[in-house]
């Protein structure tokens, strides 16, 4: 009963709306009285206008909403006209002689960062009302411009609601000002009625509102596009109303709800057209890199940016002959023929939005346009498909879904991409991330390459960072693998950052580098891995016998030939009190032939190898026949992996690693089983004890293991750890 008569009060023509508001008043005071915050924050971002938005601020004054249901928001974008003490003086004129219940609510802020989208986010931060309304400090807002905007909240249930745009006219409009230009002007009236904004409808700058919790779900407003006083962009509302869409969110045009804009003199001259379908063009191109900056996530992209030849042709070439189209045909045509003012107006837009394509292209492949936002990551990632190759892939979707625009390489850096993501004045736009470079398989050019092009990230002050997780190379010591330790040193002495789960890194790394080095812990895999096969379907496939008691794992491919020999001694000294099995998986990757580890498994029966490449897709067979994982590695105080063993935990198998550095104190103390490196009796006595252990996943041991909420904070760290180190180059 009472949002009929509500949605009565609220569809009266506008000339009676004080009369026809007050039986909404009579509703809308009886919440106000219940409620001590204020249920609307209405924001005026404004930059030199002092005479302006005090007309806006009076507008808002004469408001029908009680003064407890709404405040009022001045956000100064750095005015330098005294706009903030005129503010000041206005608002507070008379304020101790009102009652309470006529004392409004406005604050005054500062935003010194120029930018629309910079005011806005501080505004939409300070804001305290459900519902947010951003008004242009050259509008005026009609006596019932809120209240109907609530109302339309109450009965739409919509996450945005803009309201009807009008011109109010401050200088004759010309003759060759037509009803297809007014929308530059700020126009909006997209329907006779109420309605639903359908796909491809923007709403206008001028004046919209939306519930405080969907912009912030959203990520703000977008500083790249924004309105600025050296680029006075037009992209903003395009963007964000693609940003609601994508995700799930409804946008709502009110037509009984109004605002005017007020169009003075200036803006009715031809130049301001031509303008403003320049800038226009600018933020097209803008729009469009800020869309696929968002969806550059994929692995795929093995050389991120556009090759110059296949730019010049594709992009470059199209813009060119239009605009000479226009230039040197079209108009003069036009010229000749007398068209109207309109049509030539219309062509010179045109032509000056093509301009603004061209214009930009060039900018944007020359260096990324600066948003302001965190800066882009570069992931390089090794291309060998091993056992714990995964984690780089997960990685890299957990900073995607943490917002952080990340674009995959595979074992490769461009100098394109350096030239374009070089450091913009003091803020630092691209970020090297290496992981597990010691994995890379590069000949001797492309690591001298690499070499040079760090260098020249260095000196374009793009921060590098490395994570370290540990592999195989630093293990096996011969010779046929010293370049790739040589280039993980290196890249390591190039990086600010060096990120790894070690707690006492001093056991790790040389002198030089611990001061770098920050612990950043390894999550779990346990919700995104596939089902292990069951055990005995996983017995019938990889030939084992189905009374077998115990199946121990060990991958070959991790260790050396010396350390999978003391691993098959410690194995036959438990053979003669047990019917376990051995799985070996893999090749030494040493020694391809391995010719004593064949003898030793010929003279073993339990003992069953799988002279194959181990692949992430063959996980699920392998530990599905496993009970235990073992990594039998020697006393080498750098080797170990312990992503592998965090892998097995989270398929709930019990591990039997060397107290190395790398394992103590990262894995879980309950299906850990420890032994001194090196020691052929100690991982005996280890075996042993791994036959009659026995692994149940404890509450807290799950927590720990989750991918999800372990990825969201190792990635939160490492967002951590990247704005530092902005912050850094920043200061240096």
């Amino acid at each position: 009963m009472r949002h009929n008569l509500l949605r009565s009060a609220v569809r009266k023509p506008h000339p009676l709306a004080h009369t026809a508001s007050s039986a909404l008043s009579a509703a809308v005071r009886q919440r106000a009285h219940r409620s001590a915050q204020p249920r609307c924050s209405v924001i005026v971002c404004t930059y030199n206008r002092r005479d302006m938005v005090l007309s806006t601020l009076a507008s808002l004054r004469r408001q029908t909403l009680p003064y407890q249901m709404f405040e009022v928001l001045v956000v100064d974008n750095g005015s330098h006209d005294g706009t903030m003490e005129t503010v000041y003086r206005y608002v507070n004129a008379g304020m101790q002689q009102r009652p309470q219940r006529e004392q409004w609510r406005v604050r005054c802020l500062r935003e010194p960062q120029n930018g629309l989208a910079y005011a806005r986010n501080r505004g939409l931060q300070a804001a305290s009302g459900e519902i947010v309304v951003f008004l242009d400090d050259d509008s005026l807002a009609d006596p019932t411009l809120l209240e109907r905007l609530l109302v339309a909240y109450e009965e739409t249930e919509a996450d945005v609601i803009a309201p009807r745009i009008s011109l109010r006219w401050e200088a004759p409009r010309p003759h060759w000002l037509t009803d297809d230009l007014l929308d530059l002007l700020g126009y909006f009236a997209p329907a006779g009625t109420s309605t639903l904004l359908q796909a491809g409808q923007t709403i206008s700058s001028c004046c919209f509102s939306a519930r405080r919790a969907t912009l912030l779900a959203i990520g703000g407003f977008t500083p790249l596009l924004s309105k600025r006083q050296s680029m006075p962009v037009t992209g903003e509302m395009y963007e964000l109303c693609q940003r609601l869409r994508q995700a799930n969110y409804r946008i709502w045009y009110e037509e009984q709800a109004r605002v005017s804009h007020r169009i003075v003199a200036a803006r009715l001259q031809r130049a301001y057209f031509v303008g403003r379908a320049y800038w226009q063009g600018r933020s097209e191109v803008m729009q469009m890199q800020t869309s696929v900056s968002r969806q550059e996530h994929s692995r795929s992209h093995t050389e991120i940016p556009t090759p110059l030849l296949a730019f010049l042709r594709v992009t470059l070439l199209p813009l060119v002959l239009e605009w000479l189209y226009l230039t040197c045909f079209l108009r003069p045509l036009l010229v000749c023929a007398r068209a109207s003012t309109n049509e030539r107006l219309l062509t010179a837009m045109a032509q000056a939005r093509c301009w603004g394509l061209l214009r930009q292209q060039l900018a944007s492949f020359h260096h990324v346009p600066l948003d302001g936002s965190h800066p882009t990551v570069l992931l390089i990632l090794p291309e060998a498909a091993d056992t714990t190759d995964t984690t780089g892939v997960h990685l890299a979707e957990a900073l995607v879904q943490q917002g952080i625009i990340c674009q995959c390489s595979t074992a490769a850096l461009s100098l394109s991409w350096l030239w374009r993501y070089r450091a913009y004045g003091q803020q630092c736009i691209g970020i090297l991330h290496f992981y597990r470079p010691g994995a890379y398989r590069l000949t001797f050019w492309q690591r001298q390459r690499m070499y040079i092009l760090l260098r020249l990230a260095h000196r374009w002050g793009i921060p590098v960072v490395s994570s370290d997780t540990g592999g195989w190379w630093q293990n096996v010591r011969t010779a046929r693998f010293r370049h790739q330790r040589t280039f993980e040193r290196h890249v390591f002495a190039q990086s600010q950052m060096i990120f790894s789960a070690a707690p006492q890194p001093a056991q790790l790394y040389p002198e030089p580098l611990r001061q770098r080095v920050r612990r950043l812990p390894l999550p779990g895999f346990r919700g995104i891995l596939p089902p292990p096969v069951e055990r005995e379907m996983a017995f019938r496939q990889l030939g084992l016998p189905a009374h077998v008691p115990c199946v121990l794992l060990s991958f070959a491919d991790q260790h050396t030939e010396r350390e999978l020999l003391m691993l098959l001694d410690a194995f036959q000294e438990i053979c003669n009190v047990s019917a376990a099995r051995l799985l070996l998986v893999g090749i030494p990757r040493d020694t391809p032939q391995a010719t004593q580890m064949l003898r030793r498994v010929a003279l073993n029966p339990a003992v069953h190898l799988f002279f194959k490449a181990v692949t992430a897709d063959d996980m699920p067979l392998y530990m599905g026949a496993a009970h235990v994982v073992v990594q039998p590695y020697a006393t080498l105080q750098q080797a170990g992996a312990p992503e592998l063993a965090m892998l097995a935990l989270s398929y709930e198998r019990v591990v039997v690693v060397p107290r190395l550095p790398r394992f103590d104190g990262v894995l879980l103390p309950n299906g850990s089983i420890f032994f001194d490196a090196g020691s052929r009796t100690s991982l005996a006595q280890a075996l042993r004890k791994a036959q009659s252990y026995r692994y149940q996943i404890s509450a807290q041991d799950a927590l720990y293991l989750d991918a999800h909420e372990g990825w969201k904070r190792h990635v939160q760290r490492l967002k951590d750890f990247y704005l530092q180190l902005n912050k850094n180059e920043a200061e240096s």
